[in-house]
């Protein structure tokens, strides 16, 4: 069993429209503060555009999201390992 954690963002666009983005491997250790001001500034470095109109332009929401994977089987690996004990 593995467990993972993202960051799930959501903003606004610059016509008003929702947007999202998710951020693999985060400090879950940073304060709500820290994470709004670290969000804040990705804001202001004005990276993304589509068709001339700014993709994350106002901060709404962020939470963490946690997915847990519990493998049932894996038949290549199963494979494998029958193969290196021959």
């Amino acid at each position: 069993m593995t467990s993972m954690k993202k960051l799930v963002v959501n903003f606004r666009n610059a016509m008003g429209k929702s947007q999202t983005i998710s951020f693999k491997d985060v400090d879950t250790t940073k304060t709500p503060s820290q994470i709004k001001t670290l969000l804040t500034d990705f804001i202001g470095l004005n990276l993304f555009q589509k068709d001339g109109v700014r993709s994350y332009e106002t901060l709404v929401s962020a939470k963490f999201v946690e997915t847990i994977e519990t493998p049932i089987f894996d038949v290549e690996a199963e494979t494998l390992a029958a193969y290196k004990r021959r």
